[in-house]
């Protein structure tokens, strides 16, 4: 049986989230993290790193099949842990959520969102907006991989980047493998049309990176296969604080505790459960903050602990 702290992290209440975090900032003093609920209701919400001002954004949600999240999962089984935590037994409600960080000499964007490619999503520039920051600011783009609900969003109604002055940052391998004939076995056509179509526009703003390192001054890359041929994690450091947006590397906080309960979505299983243990056992081990795109409830902020054969989320609302 989970603990009660555990089991919370899948309440959906917008209103439940809203008190905790009112109630935590009052709690947390000046030189914690300091959380605002400013605009949280429009899936804004600001935190501090260090010297970094941060802003998760959601940009949307979607509800998927169960079924799409644990593939390898006996039913009965999996509706047995579903209800433990409270969650439907026909879908399973994810937000999109999407970081900004403004270190002070950049200011950064990780994914884009789906824009118009999914139902229900593309709020990122008109949230953007409403948090003071127009898409022209952004001259840094991390993409962690080339899925819709991560690229869908680069180009607007007009078929241009909205991200007009921003360089662009994504793996070499997944770049690569958009661009093949692979991607075509291994995903499908919608997945692999909305790749090309909207990366082609901005190839010549592309960088393609293949080591793990330092890209700008407190922001650095880790490879994360698995999910996608060339997956990546982004983390943030400044003044001794660290924050990890792991993507994809896992899309529910279930499959922390359950590392071996599997997604239709992920395209190299075995590399991404070596990317699981070496993701996971280090932020564990940094009790670093840690973004997951997917996990609820929105922001998808909180700090991962080891925890019997996996690990536990422990959110921060």
């Amino acid at each position: 049986m989970k603990n009660t702290k555990t089991r919370r992290i899948f309440i959906k209440s917008v209103t439940a989230a809203s008190m905790a975090l009112v109630m935590k900032s009052h709690l947390m003093g000046k030189n914690s993290l300091k959380l605002m609920a400013e605009n949280y209701n429009e899936g804004i919400y600001r935190f501090e790193l260090g010297e970094f001002d941060c802003i998760c954004i959601n940009d949307g949600g979607f509800n998927y099949p169960p079924a799409q999240f644990f593939k390898n999962v006996e039913k009965a089984k999996l509706d047995s842990i579903l209800e433990e935590y409270k969650i439907p037994l026909d879908n399973i409600y994810t937000p999109y959520t999407h970081l900004i960080v403004d270190t002070g000499k950049n200011k950064i964007l990780v994914d884009m969102g789906a824009g118009d490619k999914l139902p229900g999503n593309g709020d990122l520039p008109e949230k953007m907006k409403l948090a003071g920051i127009e898409p022209a600011d952004i001259d840094s783009i991390f993409i962690t991989h080339a899925h819709p609900d991560h690229v869908g969003g680069i180009l607007n109604g007009d078929g241009k980047p909205y991200y007009e002055n921003a360089q662009y940052y994504i793996w070499k391998d997944e770049w690569e493998f958009w661009f093949s004939e692979i991607a075509v076995e291994r995903t499908n056509e919608f997945f692999v049309n909305v790749a090309r179509e909207q990366l082609s526009p901005v190839k010549d703003k592309m960088i393609l990176l293949d080591e793990e390192s330092e890209i700008l001054p407190g922001i650095s890359v880790i490879f994360a296969p698995g999910h996608t041929p060339g997956h990546m994690v982004i983390s943030f450091s400044s003044e001794g604080k660290e924050l990890f947006y792991i993507g994809d590397a896992v899309l529910h906080t279930i499959h922390l505790e359950h590392p071996d309960w599997l997604p239709i979505y992920d395209i190299l299983p075995d590399e991404a459960a070596e990317s699981k243990i070496k993701i996971f056992d280090l932020v564990a081990k940094k009790n670093s903050l840690v973004i997951g795109q997917h996990f609820t409830p929105f922001p998808s902020l909180g700090r991962v602990r080891k925890h019997e054969i996996g690990w536990e989320w422990n959110s921060s609302v």
